[in-house]
Formats: structure tokens, sequence, C-alpha cells
């Protein structure tokens, strides 16, 4: 069992505090991503969990047990860093052995656990090399496989495909996902990149200036995005956002062009954030005014930059288009993709799309 429990978790530097109150719970086997951009305090909380970092107030717990007060290599936790912290003198075996040596393990029992480790993560080739002699996808395996080896109930990782280049990422991504699904173990991630975050969590927590945004299933957050700041950041390309005002039943903008129906209930006259993802609009006969402003074909899809009076709104499409840049055209939002969010609080007006 591996469940992890964190209550009102405080964290100062003298008068600046950077984690505001986390309350997480993280059920046994599951794979949870903390996303947010640079500073949001994500690694900061990370960090706390493994024990090298002291919380300033709140309680931390592994299995209904309090680990606060233990040091690092008490909390059975294992983690992989950013930067692989792999021994340059030591070979990959040593290197993934080395936690074991430490507790004083035989040499037999080393043996047979950094060999398991090794099949797991296709490393039998590469045991007696040293870190200088592998790829940056290699010592991320070796990295992984010392976490392996020591059977830990919580594996942590802070960031670890960002010095990978965008093809291995890609390939390393899927190999923690499918490492995950034949071990089971708790998992804690941590990444700024939400593709990462969407392609391999079961729970995303989105973390903003220390407090949390909000959490859910990937798809929750990208159907029912809590804030402005959410569905902007899940996403890509991100939401596309528009000033708005309540008119009856549907939403305008403020040069009183008809968006639609929103997915919550807006007074008339009350000023709101309309916001709509790029697959969620189309070309049309009429509807908002725009011209063409970029092409930018991918192959599959296509997308535009429309510009409207005030705004620039991202629409990709799979339809061929035969538009050409300056173009005048007219765009509408699909029927029920219409997200509507307080002008002054920004959160989102929609039943069930507060934060959790």
């Amino acid at each position: 069992m591996g469940s992890v429990t964190l209550r009102n978790i405080r964290k100062s530097y003298g008068a600046v505090e950077v984690l505001h109150g986390i309350d997480l719970d993280i059920k046994d086997g599951e794979f949870t991503v903390l996303v947010g951009p640079s500073g949001c305090g994500k690694s900061t909380l990370l960090r706390s969990i493994a024990g090298l970092e002291t919380i300033s107030d709140g309680e931390i717990s592994v299995d209904d047990t309090v680990i606060n007060t233990l040091v690092p290599k008490e909390r059975d936790i294992a983690m992989v860093f950013q930067n692989y912290a792999l021994y340059p003198h030591m070979t990959v075996a040593k290197n993934m052995g080395f936690s074991l040596r430490l507790a004083k393990e035989s040499q037999e029992e080393i043996d047979k656990k950094v060999k398991a480790a090794a099949e797991i993560l296709d490393l039998n080739a590469l045991l007696d090399r040293y870190p200088r002699q592998l790829s940056g996808g290699q010592r991320q395996r070796v990295a992984m496989g010392r976490a392996i080896v020591r059977d830990p109930k919580v594996f942590l990782f802070d960031e670890p495909l960002s010095n990978l280049d965008a093809k291995l990422r890609v390939q390393m991504r899927s190999e923690i996902k499918e490492l995950h699904q034949r071990l089971k173990t708790t998992t804690i991630y941590v990444t700024h990149d939400q593709i990462e975050a969407m392609t391999m969590a079961d729970k995303i927590v989105v973390m903003r200036g220390g407090h949390v945004e909000q959490i859910g299933s990937p798809i929750e957050l990208y159907d029912n995005p809590a804030s402005v700041f959410v569905a902007g950041f899940i996403g890509s390309p991100a939401m596309n956002f528009i000033d708005a005002v309540g008119d009856g039943k549907a939403l305008k903008t403020t040069t009183q062009e008809l968006l639609g129906t929103p997915n919550a209930t807006v007074a008339s006259g009350q000023k709101v954030i309309a916001g709509f993802r790029p697959e969620d609009i189309r070309l049309a006969e009429k509807g908002i005014a725009a011209k063409v402003a970029l092409i930018e074909p991918t192959g599959a899809e296509t997308q535009l930059t429309l510009r409207t009076e005030n705004e620039a709104i991202i629409m990709t499409t799979r339809d061929r288009i035969t538009h050409s840049v300056g173009d005048q055209v007219f765009f509408e939002v699909i029927e029920g993709k219409l997200h509507c969010f307080d002008s002054e609080t920004e959160r989102s007006l929609a039943e069930g799309g507060q934060a959790q």
C-alpha cells in the first residue's frame, strides 16, 4: 500500500510563504501529476513529501502513518531527479544497487534486484558501463532503476524529462507510464508541461502561487476548468477568451455579435469572460466577423489565427482550408462548448466547474 495524504501543508522561507495550506489525497497505486508554471510551489511540495524540505505546518502521511519527522531514508519513498544524480565513478549496476548496499543487503540480493530492474528497463547490456558512456535517455532509465530496486511505497519524479530532446521526451513519458501500469506503485510526478500531465496522469493537481487551483482527471480539467487560469493552462493550443455580456439565454461580444449559449446561467447585462477551445469553433456563413491572419498546416490538422476587432482567436480544424491570409470570414462556437467565467474572480460560473 502507498496512499499519500497531505493536510494543511505550509512552507515558508523567512517571511515568504510559498505553500499556502495544501490539502491532497492520493490513492494507493495512483499516478498523480503536479503541474503549474515555474514558481508555483510544485517542486517544493514534492521535496517536502520526500523530506528534502522541512514543512512549516501541516501533516504528511503515507498509509495513515505521519512521516513529517522521519528523515528521507526512513520514509520508504524513492525520488528520481531532473539531473539524474548518478555517481560518475560507478557503473550502472553499482549506481542502481547503491541504496541497497547502504542498507547492508547481501550482494546476492543486490544482484538479484538490480538484474530484475534492468530487465524491466532494458538495461541488461549497459550494467558495466559508466554514466559518461550513456545517452540522456539511458541515464534516466538508470535513475529510475535505482528507485525501482528499493521497492518503495511511493515514487517521486521531479521534472525527469526536461533535459531530454522533444522526441525522447515523448518516448520516455510512454515508458514511465507503462512502468507505472506494470509496477502499480503510487507515483507523484512534477512537471510544467501540461502535455505530459494530460497524457500520463490519473489525476492532475493544477497549482498556482502556492495554492491548488483544481484537482481532477485530465478530461475533467479539460472539459470543466474551474478558472480562467486552468482553462488557459490545460490544453494546447490554449483556450480562447473573449469579453462578453449576458443577453437573455445567450452571450454576446462587447460589439454585440452573438457568441452562443453558455454553460452557465448569466444575467442579462452581466459582464463575463467567455472561453472556447480552438477545436470547438468552425467557419460559418454568419457569426463572429474576423480576418484570417495566419494559416499553419500540420498535416492532419490546420491551425488558423483569426483576428477580430479586439482579439486573436486560434482555431484548429481537420478540414482542408481554401481561404488565404487576409480573407474576411465568420466563425461560430459549437453548441454546448461555450465556457463562462466571472469577469472579476475569473472562476467558472458553471455548476460542477468549481475547484475541488
